[in-house]
């Protein structure tokens, strides 16, 4: 900033005349003007020489306007396809996304992380996040592989350069793959492509942070619960969807009622354990001074066969601690399951090629999580369509108008969901359900919070 009829002023204005290259300039003065005129004027001495030893003196004024303009970055910053870096967020999962509405709930939460973000679009799997600068994009995503474990990969292209100036046009992409499993996933590790103590077994995801928690979804009757941590570098080294595959997904949940619970204990493990209430303690958080997974033997029934069938089914589960007689539990029903991509549930040796240990043996029932009390309430949307029935359109216009519409009411919802824009009705329910979620993890919450630190400035 530089005040009105200031020295600095004067020197920035006499480098805006061009004629004063070709003459000598003896002195300059300011002439006052109105402040609020919009105008700068100048008087001027200046000195030429017009023959051999003729020097010609005159004094000239000089009128300056003002305009006001925004310096170049922000220039490009408030102007359409002005950005230099984009980040492309992807998780390649047919069923749900389960994994980008924890994303959209994480970046709703903190618009701190999201304050550098130009524009953004939607994609068939994921979002494209347009930046500024590929500083900006890279601090997005280290913040992003805190929330999910995902593979980052940067790329250039070189749009246009100028030789003479030495300066090139650069934009870059960042790539952020993530890993395709959420919480509750059932998936099989073949032994064939991938090493640790669960191959070649069924095991459960039971949390998703900066790696993937994995625990045995149909364990031996041992004391402790086998449970491994996946990378995205193990992941995607090892083949990803060949080594890790997702037979289950939540959305197959089936509804159990627990018939009776007999948790395993080293000192009479070859007796059922009838547990009394006064030496049994449930799990109700890190207060209870037990552990929330003990291996357990369950006797469940399906709640639609309640009044219809006697049919019950036992399993081995890590749940020992968090059900008791009489609670519903949500698990799959592998008798009646029929695996992704059509595939069958086969567990011969010469059949699978090798995927599953030769000691395994496949459960009949897995349980996943006990279920919690909700209230089902029933809400009417009513949804009008202003349509012109006047206009006559041919079907390629319609059909070309409700796909653009479509799209751009899915960029509007999400852009709402994540915080782009100020859609309060939309983000309570996600706001609500990650808060529960940090609430539960710990790490997750912690990890969070050193990220928004590194973010700020």
């Amino acid at each position: 900033h530089m005040e009105l009829e200031s020295p600095p002023l004067l020197a920035l204005c006499l480098k805006k005349i061009p004629a004063l290259d070709r003459m000598k300039l003896v002195d300059a003065l300011w002439v006052w003007t109105e402040p609020n005129s919009m105008r700068l004027r100048i008087r001027l001495t200046v000195r030429v020489e017009v023959a051999d030893k003729v020097m010609v003196q005159q004094r000239v004024p000089v009128e300056l306007k003002i305009k006001f303009s925004q310096c170049p970055d922000c220039n490009r910053e408030y102007t359409n396809r002005t950005w230099h870096a984009v980040l492309q967020l992807r998780q390649k999962r047919p069923d749900e996304r389960k994994g980008l509405l924890l994303m959209e709930a994480a970046l709703a939460r903190n618009p701190n992380v999201r304050k550098h973000v130009l524009s953004m679009d939607i994609s068939r799997h994921g979002f494209d996040f347009y930046f500024l600068q590929l500083s900006d994009a890279q601090a997005f995503a280290s913040y992003l592989s805190r929330i999910a474990p995902m593979r980052i990969k940067t790329s250039q292209k070189l749009v246009s350069t100028d030789a003479r100036n030495n300066t090139a046009n650069i934009k870059h992409s960042v790539s952020c793959d993530m890993v395709p499993l959420c919480r509750d996933d059932l998936i099989l590790i073949n032994k064939m492509h991938a090493t640790g103590k669960l191959a070649g077994r069924l095991c459960l995801v039971s949390k998703v942070s900066s790696a993937v928690h994995l625990i045995d979804a149909a364990p031996s009757r041992t004391v402790s619960v086998p449970t491994d941590e996946l990378g995205p570098e193990k992941y995607y080294k090892s083949g990803g969807d060949k080594a890790f595959r997702v037979m289950l997904s939540p959305k197959r949940m089936t509804r159990f009622i627990v018939l009776d619970v007999d948790i395993y204990r080293q000192d009479n493990s070859n007796n059922n354990n009838n547990n009394d209430d006064d030496d049994w303690t449930l799990y109700r958080g890190p207060q209870s001074g037990i552990s929330k997974h003990a291996i357990a033997d369950v006797e469940v029934a399906r709640e639609s066969d309640m009044g219809h069938s006697d049919e019950t089914f036992r399993c081995v589960t890590h749940l020992g601690n968090l059900l008791q007689v009489g609670d519903v539990v949500l698990g799959y029903d592998i008798v009646n399951a029929v695996a992704s991509g059509g595939e069958e549930w086969l567990v011969d040796q010469q059949h699978t090629g090798g995927g599953f240990n030769s000691s395994f043996d496949m459960p009949d029932v897995v349980l996943v999580k006990k279920a919690k009390a909700t209230t089902t309430t029933t809400t009417m949307d009513h949804h009008h369509d202003d349509q012109d029935k006047t206009l006559r359109v041919s079907k390629k216009k319609e059909r070309r108008r409700r796909k653009h519409d479509k799209k751009q009411r899915n960029l509007e919802e999400a852009a709402a969901r994540m915080g782009f824009l100020q859609d309060d009705d939309t983000l309570a329910a996600e706001r609500q359900e990650f808060e529960k979620q940090l609430e539960l993890d710990t790490d997750l919450a912690r990890e969070l919070e050193m990220a928004e630190q590194d973010l700020e400035p």
